[in-house]
């Protein structure tokens, strides 16, 4: 299923823009690939973190920097000041929508124009998935904002797996998805799609229920037993799917250190979502090869480029 036309992958830049983009989220997974994805383009950014080691960190590669956080409205305004576009990409928290509808009335009080928003292609406001929710509500208040705005709705993350890392190594990967099936997506190809839809004026969206919404996924739904055949193959091992009970999969997450509603979201989200297939788990889309002319990354191509951390010893 496709969310989006067909863009021509060679058009870069139609349109121009009259001011830099504020990168929101530029140390997490998709916007430290951003980042440089900006760099390589030549684009003018500018990164808002909240931590002064990050500012100086960015500021010691001569990247503009600015010490900012969504609850502290004057830092945000200061952030995006003369800012034409935003990336925005809130981590996963109980302050999740929140810190996104703050950033959305920042950019509207601030005069930028665009917003381009990673959310997850499971959202959903009656999800018992915090996160699904968080999206599924912040990309409503995004439309009605008057914005132009493009959401980016991303399947599973393949990064995900290095959570597995240790378990992978010594021929491994429990789960409690059974065969349920979901379409796979590499945050290098978020990065990269979101780098074009900054770039290039006519892959954005309009204001309110115009904007344009891309479905970021792999090429064809793969379940826990088949990325484990992958692995086997790509890793030169074996690995084996271990199928565990919901309440053991809750139970070794919450022995693992994460809290408890993030421990219910994650079975739900894949007991429901990609066991069971419900709120789009199995969707599969072209806009990352449509976009970007060439075809997604693959779980084979992960498990490559992430050899040594993947390898039993």
């Amino acid at each position: 299923m496709c969310a989006s036309e067909s863009p021509d992958p060679s058009s870069r830049d139609r349109g121009g823009r009259s001011g830099p983009v504020l990168v929101i989220g530029a140390t997490g997974d998709i916007g430290r690939v951003l980042v440089e994805e900006l760099l390589g383009d030549g684009t003018s950014f500018r990164v808002m973190s909240r931590r002064p080691e990050q500012v100086r960190a960015f500021a010691e590669r001569g990247i503009d920097a600015v010490l900012a956080s969504f609850e502290d409205a004057d830092s945000l305004r200061v952030a995006l000041r003369d800012c034409d576009q935003v990336f925005l990409n809130a981590p996963v928290g109980v302050q999740q929508y929140q810190q996104m509808r703050l950033a959305v009335d920042a950019a509207v009080e601030s005069g930028v124009r665009h917003v381009v928003k990673v959310s997850a292609s499971d959202a959903n406001p009656r999800s018992a998935i915090p996160w699904a929710r968080n999206h599924a509500l912040a990309d409503e208040y995004l439309r009605g904002s008057g914005l132009a705005w493009t959401v980016l709705k991303a399947s599973a993350f393949t990064q995900n797996l290095l959570t597995e890392a240790s378990a992978i190594r010594r021929g491994w990967l429990p789960q409690t998805s059974g065969h349920g099936a979901t379409a796979w997506v590499d945050v290098a190809d978020i990065a990269a799609v979101a780098a074009r839809v900054l770039a290039d004026r006519e892959l954005r969206g309009a204001a309110g229920e115009h904007g344009r919404t891309y479905l970021l996924t792999g090429d064809r739904p793969l379940s826990y037993p088949e990325v484990a055949e992958i692995l086997s193959t790509a890793l030169g091992h074996r690995v084996r799917y271990v199928h565990l009970p919901a309440p053991a999969f809750y139970g070794a997450l919450r022995a693992s250190g994460l809290p408890a509603w993030q421990a219910r979201g994650l079975v739900h989200q894949f007991v429901d979502v990609v066991r069971r297939g419900q709120d789009g788990g199995r969707l599969c889309s072209r806009d990352i090869p449509d976009l970007l002319g060439r075809p997604a990354i693959t779980i084979a191509d992960f498990a490559a480029r992430h050899r040594a951390e993947l390898s039993a010893a």
